[in-house]
C-alpha cells in the first residue's frame, strides 16, 4: 500500500528535468531582462522565427517584432513591467501578437507573458504559440459567413452589420447617404425557362455590372434572390439615382447568359432612398427604398423611382 506522503505532496523535480521540459516543449519560450534583452530561447523559437538561439540571445526583443509595432510594444512591455499583474495572455480571436521571421514574413502568435525574479533582477518570460493557421481558418470562416456564395459579394447579414455603422458615421459627419435596391425584372422566367445554371450565370454577370459602378467605401450586397442593395455614403440622392439609371441602361443593352450558350435580354428596376430624420433606422431607410422599388415595378418595370426623405438630414 502506498504511503500517505506519496499522494499528499508532489515529488520535487530537479533543475535538469525543468530544463528539459522548457527545451523540448513545442511552444516557444523566450526570456528577457528588464531592458528587453533576450536571455534565452528554446528550440521551438528557432522554428517559429527561423533564427538560431545563438543569434537571438543578446538581441533586443524587438528583433522578433515587425518594425511598425516595435515602439508600441516597448510601451506595452514597460506598462506590464510596472504593473501589478504577474501574468497576461494574448491569443483570442482578435487579440494576438505579430511575430517577425528572419525572411521578413509575419506570424500570428498567442503569448502568455510571465514576470518572475532572477539573480540579477526581474525576468520576463513569454510562452509563444503559433496561431497563424488557426487565425487564417477563423478569418476564412468569417469571410464565408459574410459572403454570398454565388455572387462573391456581401450577403444580407454582412451588409446589415456594416451599413448600421456606416449610417451612424455619416450622420455624425453630417454627410448624405443613399441606398439603391435593384431587382432583376422577370428573373423567375429565366430560372423556369433555362434552368438554375443559367440563372446563376445571370446573377454573376449582373453582380459585375454593380461592382463596376461601386466606389471605394460603398457597400454592395446580394439582398436575396435577384435583389441587390448598394449603399453609397457621401452621395446625394440625385447622384445615387443617376448611378442607378446608368445600371438600368447598361442592363437594357447587354446580352446575358452567353457563357451558358444562350442570349438573354433583361431589364432591372431600382428604388432609391436617402437618409432623412436623425432617428431613422437602417430598416426604415431600406423600407423606403423597397417602397420606391415597388413603385418602379408597379409602374411598368425597367425604371428608377426615388423615395424622397421625409425631412432633411439632421445635424
Amino acid at each position: 500500500m502506498a504511503s500517505l506522503s506519496t499522494y499528499g505532496e508532489p515529488s520535487r523535480l530537479d533543475d535538469a528535468v525543468y530544463s528539459r521540459i522548457v527545451a523540448e516543449m513545442e511552444d516557444g519560450i523566450v526570456a528577457i531582462d528588464a531592458d528587453g534583452t533576450i536571455l534565452y530561447c528554446n528550440h521551438a523559437v528557432e522554428s517559429l522565427f527561423q533564427q538560431t538561439s545563438a543569434s537571438l540571445v543578446g538581441q533586443p526583443l524587438d528583433a522578433l517584432l515587425p518594425p511598425r509595432f516595435r515602439q508600441i510594444h516597448r510601451h506595452h512591455l514597460a506598462g506590464f513591467m510596472e504593473g501589478q499583474v504577474d501574468a497576461k495572455y494574448m491569443g483570442s480571436r482578435r487579440s494576438f501578437i505579430i511575430g517577425y521571421r528572419a525572411d521578413g514574413t509575419e506570424i500570428h502568435l498567442g503569448a502568455t507573458i510571465l514576470r518572475t525574479g532572477g539573480i540579477d533582477g526581474p525576468v520576463f518570460i513569454a510562452v509563444l504559440r503559433d496561431l497563424t493557421e488557426r487565425h487564417g481558418y477563423q478569418h476564412e470562416l468569417e469571410r464565408l459567413a459574410n459572403t454570398d456564395p454565388l455572387s462573391g459579394i456581401n450577403n444580407r447579414r454582412a451588409f446589415t452589420n456594416l451599413a448600421v455603422k456606416e449610417l451612424s458615421r455619416c450622420r455624425q459627419a453630417q454627410e448624405p447617404v443613399s441606398i439603391i435596391l435593384f431587382d432583376l425584372d422577370g428573373f423567375k422566367a429565366v430560372n423556369d425557362g433555362y434552368g438554375h445554371d443559367v440563372g446563376d450565370t445571370v446573377i454573376c454577370e449582373f453582380t459585375q455590372i454593380l461592382k463596376s459602378v461601386a466606389h471605394s467605401g460603398d457597400l454592395l450586397a446580394r439582398w436575396g434572390g435577384e435583389e441587390f442593395v448598394l449603399m453609397m455614403p457621401d452621395t446625394s440622392v440625385e447622384r445615387c439615382a443617376a448611378i442607378a439609371d446608368m445600371v438600368r441602361r447598361n442592363v437594357e443593352i447587354l446580352e446575358f447568359g452567353t457563357a451558358s450558350g444562350v442570349s438573354l435580354r433583361l431589364t432591372v428596376s431600382a428604388g432609391v432612398s436617402t437618409a432623412g430624420a436623425a432617428d431613422e433606422s437602417l430598416d426604415d431607410l431600406i423600407r423606403r427604398a423597397d417602397h420606391a422599388l415597388y413603385g418602379a415595378k408597379n409602374g411598368g418595370r425597367n425604371r428608377v423611382v426615388i423615395e424622397p426623405a421625409a425631412s432633411p438630414l439632421a445635424a
